[in-house]
């Protein structure tokens, strides 16, 4: 079974990209969309992961369904730019590993420098095994099927994510809601839903899911933004 069926089956709906408001201003400024770290001007854009330890800096890391909040709480604490604090999560229209090479991996792909990354997208369904040797974390009989067993596992996809894959931002309250909302509307991005989720993102909403839980997302109503 491809990738591709094998994630909407399960419920899987989006992949996950997180970065700085800033950062996000110049990604959907241009159709080109989300690029490799190798592709980055550095002049222009700072990466959320300047190391890149799993040393793959010709793909994007995306998580499933949900983001990598802890690696989101880590960016945070060491972001140094005084000025620009906001973070978001990007969703990705999941049908980008149609088009895109990829790769995947079972836990975070940074894990002994990318030692557990696989090539083999056939077998991404180990993702979701009840065990996983190097996940502390067994499966739960109550998580979302969506989920993956490790919440750090990762999409790796190559080269770049266009502008037209993004689907949604995710933010952790209204007033980051609303400069999102104003930066769309003057790119004339009318397609791209905005959602308030403070649980997704922090860590809380790995509790949630593994019980069961969707976690709250609320769609941000543009009219109170005009």
């Amino acid at each position: 079974m491809e990738a591709y069926d094998f994630l909407k089956k399960r419920g899987v709906t989006r992949l996950c990209h997180f970065t700085t408001l800033k950062n996000f201003t110049h990604i959907i400024t241009s159709s080109k969309g989300i690029l490799s770290s190798i592709q980055l001007d550095k002049d222009v854009k700072n990466m959320n992961d300047s190391i890149r330890y799993d040393g793959k800096l010709d793909y994007i890391c995306c998580s499933i369904q949900y983001p990598n909040s802890w690696f989101l709480k880590k960016s945070k604490n060491s972001n140094i730019d005084k000025v620009f604090r906001e973070w978001v999560v990007i969703y990705i229209d999941l049908n980008i590993i149609k088009y895109r090479n990829s790769k995947y991996c079972p836990c975070n792909a940074s894990k002994s420098k990318g030692a557990y990354i696989s090539k083999d997208m056939n077998h991404i369904d180990s993702i979701y095994a009840e065990k996983i040797s190097i996940c502390p974390y067994p499966r739960t009989k109550k998580m979302l099927l969506c989920c993956p067993t490790d919440d750090q596992a990762e999409i790796l996809i190559k080269s770049d994510i266009p502008r037209d894959y993004i689907i949604g931002i995710a933010v952790g309250n209204e007033e980051i809601a609303k400069q999102v909302y104003s930066i769309l509307k003057i790119y004339q991005l009318k397609n791209i839903i905005i959602y308030i989720s403070p649980d997704i993102l922090d860590t809380k909403w790995s509790n949630l899911v593994r019980n069961g839980c969707i976690p709250k997302e609320t769609r941000y109503n543009r009219s109170e933004g005009e």
